[in-house]
C-alpha cells in the first residue's frame, strides 16, 4: 500500500518545489547581468565616455565564452523555461493566481520581458557577433535618433520591468532558497521604493542617450557604426544631420 508521500498529489507538489527553486536560482543568477546592464544605462546621463567605458569593462568579463554561457544565456532560457512551464502546470490543475500587487506587477513584467528580450538579443549580441559592431552609446543613442517615438517608451518601459522583476524577484528567492537575510530586505516598501529611485535614474540615462545633456550626441549617432549597419542591411533609413 503507499504511502502518503507517494501520492500523485504529493509528488505533483514535489516537482512544483523543485521548479520554484529552479526558477529563483537561474533568476538569481541572470540577475547578476541585469543588474550591471541595468546600472550601465543609467550611467548614460554622464555621456558616451562614461558609459563606453563602463560597458567596455563590464563586457570585457560577461562576454567571455564561458561566462556568457553560464551567467547569461543558460540561467536566461532555463528561467523563461521553467517559469512558462509552471504557468502551463498551474492552468492544468486548475490553481488561482496569486493577486496581491506585489504579484500581479511581477507577472506583468514577466509578460514585458517576455515579449521583448530575444529581440532585444537580437538587435545587441547579434550585431555583434555576425557583423562585429557593438552598439554602445551612439548605436543606443541613434535608435532614438531614427524613432523615438518607438523607442523611448520602448526602452523605458523594457528598462523599469526588468528592474522592478529583478528587485521584487531576488526578495523572493531569498526565501525560495531559504538564504539568509533581514526581513526588511523582503520588505514590499523597500522594494517599491528602490524602483521608484532606479526608474528616475534610467529615465535620466535615456535622456543622456537622446542628447538631453550633450549637444554632439546626433551627429555622433547618425554617422556611427552600428548606424552604418542598420543602414546596409535596409532595416533603417539614413538620418540626415
Amino acid at each position: 500500500m503507499s504511502s502518503k508521500t507517494d501520492s500523485p498529489l504529493s509528488r505533483d507538489a514535489a516537482r512544483e518545489r523543485a521548479l520554484i527553486r529552479i526558477q529563483a536560482a537561474s533568476g538569481a543568477l541572470f540577475a547578476v547581468f541585469l543588474l550591471a546592464h541595468l546600472v550601465n544605462q543609467m550611467v548614460a546621463v554622464f555621456g558616451p565616455v562614461t558609459y563606453d567605458a563602463l560597458q567596455g569593462g563590464l563586457r570585457r568579463v560577461y562576454q567571455t565564452p564561458l561566462l556568457e554561457v553560464v551567467l547569461v544565456a543558460a540561467p536566461l532560457l532555463v528561467h523563461i523555461v521553467v517559469s512558462v512551464w509552471r504557468m502551463i502546470r498551474r492552468r492544468r490543475a486548475g490553481r488561482a493566481v496569486p493577486r496581491s500587487s506585489r504579484a500581479r506587477l511581477q507577472r506583468y513584467s514577466a509578460i514585458v520581458l517576455l515579449v521583448f528580450t530575444f529581440g532585444h538579443v537580437l538587435a545587441t549580441r547579434g550585431a555583434s557577433l555576425v557583423y562585429d559592431v557593438f552598439p554602445g552609446f551612439d548605436g543606443v543613442a541613434y535608435t532614438l535618433v531614427w524613432f523615438f517615438g518607438y523607442f523611448f517608451p520602448y526602452y523605458l518601459l523594457f528598462a523599469v520591468a526588468g528592474l522592478y522583476h529583478l528587485l521584487n524577484g531576488l526578495t523572493l528567492a531569498l526565501s525560495r532558497l531559504r538564504l539568509p537575510g533581514p526581513g526588511v530586505v523582503r520588505s514590499g516598501r523597500l522594494v517599491m521604493a528602490a524602483w521608484f529611485v532606479g526608474a528616475v535614474a534610467l529615465a535620466f540615462g535615456l535622456a543622456g542617450f537622446a542628447g538631453a545633456f550633450d549637444s554632439g550626441v546626433r551627429e555622433a549617432a547618425i554617422t556611427s557604426p552600428y548606424a552604418r549597419l542598420l543602414g546596409e542591411l535596409d532595416v533603417a533609413e539614413p538620418v540626415t544631420r
